[in-house]
């Protein structure tokens, strides 16, 4: 195992996450501020996942062909050139081609990465690593906001896009220490990527994995507003709550893996996501929303490094890169789709109800997986890498 190079991805993805995520709660307030209406402030969000949605698959090939690390670069290296752009380009046009091009840095980073993670970890121990690395999404996505937030209050945007600047470079620079991996010799030759994407145990998980995005980006969008009106202090302490369980679950997500199996971690993770998300409608007061928060996180956070490492381990070096692209496209899909199609049932029937209603999807999602894979599916371990093969398998 690289520990040198974990190191550095672990640097790469916390860094790329926190120059992201601190747009999440600014953008809108700055479109709104540069005169766009909140037509135009929609479209300036959401057009992010169009960028990244329509590259996914020239990413997954290029991932596979060109090399992980080439991938993760080019990503790091399109959000640190859109970032000055933000400030420089005010009209609302512009902002849409910006985010067009910086979501596909972020389909670019997210596939070659994922693929490098599971490229770099032993097949028995691939979801414990994703679980670890992917840690460092989550703890950027709990602070980042908040540095966003404070940087364009107290400094102004152009701080704002300074910082994501600076984060994006050093996820860059974190990327660029990675060690070249060798060429190989079974580089020659056509690679079937109908097979290997279609069959049951890519498809059944990548199902799972858009059923469950539905439901979280529809309890996303409205969660933030059934909260200010319920709770009298901070309602970011319910993200922080969640981000927290989240964090602590994935970190011990290798010896639940290894004890009973992704299989068990998938359902059962589906399980309490579904609990947790019929608690949110119950949230009154401080300790309401702190078990809500942490049902909510401990379900996400078994589920998701698991489901990752079983698709990791279906998929063989050479096709690894275009097989997390269409597994990672589902998320994409599922979260721009999640409050689009939550609206209507909330204008209809209120937030308690949509949330209600959610819980039966990752119950189906479970369903899905137990019926066509078992309760305890064992996929067959791909070939070992190149840097594995010389490696050995060492921690």
């Amino acid at each position: 195992m690289a520990w040198r190079d974990l190191a550095l991805l672990f640097g790469a993805i916390g860094s790329f996450f926190l120059s992201l995520s601190m747009l999440i709660p600014t953008l809108p307030l700055y479109v709104r501020d540069l005169g766009g209406s909140p037509v135009e402030v929609g479209l300036v969000v959401g057009i992010f996942s169009l960028g990244v949605l329509a590259v996914r698959p020239f990413v997954g090939k290029a991932v596979d062909a060109r090399g992980r690390r080439p991938l993760l670069l080019l990503g790091s290296g399109l959000a640190l050139a859109m970032a000055p752009l933000y400030a420089a380009f005010t009209a609302i046009a512009a902002l849409l081609a910006v985010r067009l091009v910086h979501g596909a840095g972020l389909s670019a980073f997210t596939t070659a990465s994922y693929a490098l993670i599971a490229d770099l970890s032993p097949s028995h121990r691939r979801t414990e690593y994703l679980g670890y690395l992917s840690s460092a999404n989550i703890v950027a996505f709990a602070i980042g906001p908040l540095i966003g937030v404070e940087l364009a209050k107290r400094m102004g945007y152009g701080a704002l896009f300074a910082g994501v600047g600076v984060f994006a470079l050093l996820s860059l620079a974190c990327g660029f220490f990675l060690e070249r991996a060798p060429r190989r010799d079974d580089e020659a030759g056509a690679i079937d990527y109908r097979s290997a994407i279609l069959r049951a145990e890519v498809l059944v998980p990548t199902a799972t994995l858009l059923l469950v995005t539905l439901a979280h980006g529809g309890t996303f969008t409205f969660l933030p507003i059934l909260l200010e009106e319920r709770l009298a202090f901070n309602f970011g302490a319910f993200f922080l709550v969640y981000s927290g369980a989240s964090l602590l679950v994935r970190l011990a997500a290798g010896r639940i893996s290894r004890r009973w199996g992704d299989g068990p971690m998938v359902w059962g993770g589906l399980a309490i996501y579904a609990a947790g998300l019929a608690t949110l409608p119950l949230v009154t007061d401080a300790t309401s929303m702190s078990v809500a928060g942490a049902i909510f996180g401990i379900g996400f956070g078994t589920y998701q490094p698991a489901v990752y490492g079983l698709v990791a381990n279906v998929a063989t070096d050479r096709t690894r890169g275009m097989v997390f692209s269409v597994h990672l496209a589902a998320f994409d899909l599922g979260i721009g789709l999640g409050g689009f199609l939550a609206g209507p049932v909330v204008a209809r029937a209120g937030i308690p109800a949509l949330l209600y209603g959610l819980v039966i999807v990752p119950l189906a999602a479970a369903a899905l997986f137990v019926t066509v894979l078992g309760w305890r599916p064992e996929p067959e371990a791909p070939a070992l890498s190149e840097a594995a093969l010389q490696e050995g398998s060492s921690p």
